[in-house]
């Protein structure tokens, strides 16, 4: 097998373990938008980093599964 065609199992398994948490983050942003009437955006946006621009995308349904 050439070095191209490898896989660092330890990097796979680290890329995986962050697509669930950015999956489970995001409908957590989802959640606690709906629990908020939409509203909050600010409060959400520095509880996990973000602008409340991208929180409000998210809110707009802008950013979906595996897009943001």
């Amino acid at each position: 097998m050439s070095e191209r065609e490898q896989v660092i199992p330890r990097l796979q398994q680290l890329a995986e373990e962050r697509r669930r948490a950015h999956e489970a983050l995001m409908q957590a942003i989802r959640d606690e938008l709906d629990a908020r009437g939409g509203k909050g955006l600010s409060a959400i946006a520095r509880s996990v980093g973000w602008t409340p621009q991208y929180i409000g995308k998210i809110r707009d349904g802008k950013v979906g599964p595996g897009q943001g």
